[in-house]
């Protein structure tokens, strides 16, 4: 007999899970760079990154098609990197807001590193 909605008895914690909930949490053994070392290489690329991005968006000096699609490139690259970025911290459950890459793009160098900040304050690389 198949159990019904209604039927079916619900843990209140069921509605408070992790930043990455169970689906993106794995326990692994590793060995390499500390994680705070890639997490300091990987924030420098991702400001990078919003920087081009801001720099393409006030450009005029190329061909509109071609600003379009390099735009589109640069969006891309910006949201895997922050996406990913936000899984090291643990903070993934950020990215659910898919209005938070527009938000982020269109800061300020100056404001996405103060946000950036915050990220890292909050965050974790040690889980």
């Amino acid at each position: 007999m198949h159990e019904s909605y209604e039927d079916k008895e619900y843990d209140p914690d069921d509605l408070f899970r992790g930043p990455n909930d169970n689906a993106y949490q794995k326990d692994e053994l590793r060995t390499g760079p500390p994680l705070s070392y890639i997490a300091e290489k990987f924030r420098c690329s991702i400001e990078m990154t919003h920087y081009l991005l801001n720099s393409l968006n006030e450009t005029s000096d190329i061909d509109a098609g071609q600003k379009d699609r390099m735009l589109f490139q640069a969006r891309g690259a910006f949201r895997y990197q922050l996406t990913s970025y936000l899984a090291l911290q643990n903070m993934l459950a950020l990215a659910n807001d898919q209005k938070v890459f527009g938000r982020m793009e269109r800061l300020s160098s100056e404001d996405f590193r103060d946000w950036l900040d915050r990220l890292d304050r909050g965050g974790s690389v040690t889980g």
